[in-house]
């Protein structure tokens, strides 16, 4: 598996580059919406066939779940859960970070996962518990265990519904006690917990492509991940709360479920 992990590295690096470059080319009227505040371009559709082409070479056998559908999903034994370009609405304004995402599942398991930042050039994976890395660093998730004082990742859905309202309400009122930031970037963001840089991260909305990689690298460190009734459906239930576990609970009590 490490082996396989180092391809797939090598190929999120490729595509990472051709991301940043693409970048400083991109003009507004390449940039198309697939909803309000939802973004797609050319590159993203080049980079999801780069990324498809390239994980075919290493491993023919799996299937894809992509989030710009350049291949039809099929059910495999293996399937490789792919996001070629995260963060894309900072991504066509000149910002940063964007990621490329990659996850490789077996059966109901996954089983890799690679999360690359080209700008920081930070390469966050894993392949097992006790396996999670930045670049040859090891990950270790942060020992945080309160709201007061917490550096804190959060995302705000395209579509908002009555407990997403909510959810924020509970947020703003521990503005004062917390540290809040939304970087634009589940897939990284997750993988901040993982590094022990932010302590938790919630958002709703999110699809397979956005957590899958970069939840299997934090519980690899030693993190744990949740949907927001504290069950395992975070992978196709479209919300999550990711955290170095120790303040899961306060979290789940004062944010998410309040």
């Amino acid at each position: 598996m490490e082996n396989l992990c180092e391809k797939v590295k090598k190929i999120a690096r490729e595509v990472g580059e051709y991301l940043k470059n693409e970048q400083q080319l991109l003009n507004k009227k390449d940039i198309e919406l697939k909803g309000t505040r939802d973004y797609v371009t050319y590159i993203d559709k080049e980079a999801e066939n780069r990324l498809i082409n390239g994980l075919k070479d290493i491993f023919p056998n799996g299937g894809f779940l992509a989030e710009e559908e350049t291949v039809e999903y099929k059910e495999t034994e293996y399937t490789w859960i792919i996001d070629p370009l995260d963060g894309t609405t900072n991504y066509v304004h000149g910002d940063s970070p964007y990621s490329v995402s990659i996850a490789l599942k077996h059966g109901n398991e996954i089983i890799l996962g690679v999360v690359y930042d080209p700008l920081a050039d930070q390469m966050f994976s894993a392949t097992s518990k006790g396996k999670a890395f930045l670049n040859d660093n090891l990950l270790e998730v942060s020992r945080h265990a309160t709201l007061k004082n917490a550096y804190i990742g959060f995302g705000i859905p395209y579509k908002l519904d009555d407990r997403g309202e909510q959810i924020l309400r509970n947020t703003a009122d521990h503005f004062r006690n917390s540290s809040f930031r939304i970087k634009g970037s589940a897939a990284l963001e997750i993988c901040y917990v993982a590094a022990g840089i932010s302590d938790t991260y919630f958002h709703s909305g999110l699809s397979p492509w956005d957590v899958a990689a970069g939840a299997f690298i934090l519980e690899c460190a030693g993190g744990k991940c949740t949907d927001f009734s504290g069950g395992n459906n975070y992978l196709f239930g479209r919300e999550m709360v990711a955290s170095n576990g120790v303040i899961h609970e306060e979290i789940m009590k004062y944010i998410i479920q309040r």
